[in-house]
């Protein structure tokens, strides 16, 4: 399980929807035929508005499929308050959550590996954190400075 939630955290750090993607097993993507596939046009219209979901969501709560279903926490905003333990985040609109922090948790400050005590208050965050009853264990914070 924290295996494929950190899978998890690597891909929404990319994307929501490729987190989506990548949490559960992969199935084989169905065949198109030659005269069915959109152009190339029609791609990068439709990776545009992916693109435009991704920057938009501040917050939200993804219940992931398979054996055992997964409810993973994100959430992009301002750190308001940070400590070995937790990290506090504000979202643009002002839902704010706390995250518990662990050893496991993985830190990225300015695309680089980085610990919790780099993380600053009024930095901009990205976060991860899959649900354990009403606990959300933050497994990916990417620190945007």
């Amino acid at each position: 399980m924290i295996i494929g939630a950190a899978a998890v955290a690597v891909a929404l750090t990319g994307g929501i929807g490729a987190t989506i993607a990548s949490a559960d097993t992969p199935s084989p993507a169905p065949s198109a035929s030659p005269s069915s596939s959109p152009s190339t046009g029609a791609k990068d219209k439709a990776a545009k508005k992916h693109r435009s979901l991704e920057a938009r969501a501040l917050h939200g709560e993804v219940t992931l499929g398979g054996k055992k279903h997964r409810v993973v926490d994100f959430q992009r905003g301002a750190v308001e308050k940070v400590s070995g333990t937790s990290l506090t985040v504000r979202s643009a609109d002002g839902f704010t959550a706390t995250y518990v922090v662990d050893a496991q948790t993985k830190v990225r400050k300015d695309k680089a590996q980085a610990e919790i005590a780099d993380v600053r208050v009024g930095d901009k965050v990205r976060v991860v954190a899959p649900q354990d009853g009403s606990t959300s264990t933050a497994k990916r914070i990417v620190d945007r400075g």
